[in-house]
């Protein structure tokens, strides 16, 4: 009988063992994910039709911005809700790099986008948007000397506004971490990152974007 006992014992230990290893191959974790990805139409584009002869914006733009370097050079821009449309800009990918001088991630960032920018010179534009931040030339100057951040940077005054209607549209907090990175594909938003990202997940983005090119 004690026999019997044990054997039933030994059955109900290796049934609960199994329902536990069920339990745990089916459990799901749930993952805090603060990046937003958009399925991009690759049948749609943003009609150029939108910026006039003149330089003014139809009223199917919800905000026109310029944005402006030390050198004087600038290019005009308008928005339609997650869209963004550069004038004069080719290259299929551009990025938004909203950055300040005293932001030290920021900094970190700024040698990884200029490698970018100079090993993908015909697919990307790379914007470094000043924000929350009113420096000198000569800080300015430094920043960009002692970071090598070599690509296009923009001090314009509105700035600040630019990246307030970019962050609403992305329905981010208004007070955003910086840097924040906004990655655009033929002027439709495709991905952004809160602070500081690995150069080697913008550089798979690009990647992605130049495969798809190629194929279509």
């Amino acid at each position: 009988m004690k026999k019997v006992y044990s054997l039933l014992s030994i059955i109900i230990l290796f049934l609960l063992m199994g329902c536990d290893d069920k339990k745990n191959k089916n459990s799901t974790i749930v993952i805090e994910n603060t990046t937003e990805i958009i399925q991009i139409d690759k049948n749609k584009s943003f009609s150029k039709k939108n910026i006039l002869p003149d330089g003014n914006v139809t009223q199917t733009a919800t905000h026109a911005f310029m944005l402006s370097n030390l050198q004087q050079s600038s290019y005009k821009g308008i928005m339609a809700g997650k869209t963004i449309l550069l004038e004069g800009i080719n290259a299929p990918v551009v990025i938004f790099h909203f950055f300040a001088t005293w932001c030290p991630p920021c900094a970190g960032q700024a040698p990884y986008l200029s490698d970018l920018q100079k090993k993908y010179p015909q697919e990307l534009f790379v914007a470094g948007v000043m924000v929350n931040d009113t420096p000198s030339k000569e800080v300015l100057n430094q920043f960009i000397q002692e970071n090598h951040a070599d690509y296009y940077i923009s001090l314009a005054q509105e700035n600040d506004t630019l990246a307030a209607k970019i962050t609403e549209a992305l329905k981010l907090d208004s007070n955003f971490s910086l840097p924040l990175t906004v990655i655009y594909h033929n002027g439709k938003h495709l991905i952004h990152y809160e602070g500081a990202v690995p150069a080697e997940i913008l550089e798979h983005d690009i990647r992605e974007v130049i495969k798809d090119l190629k194929e279509e």
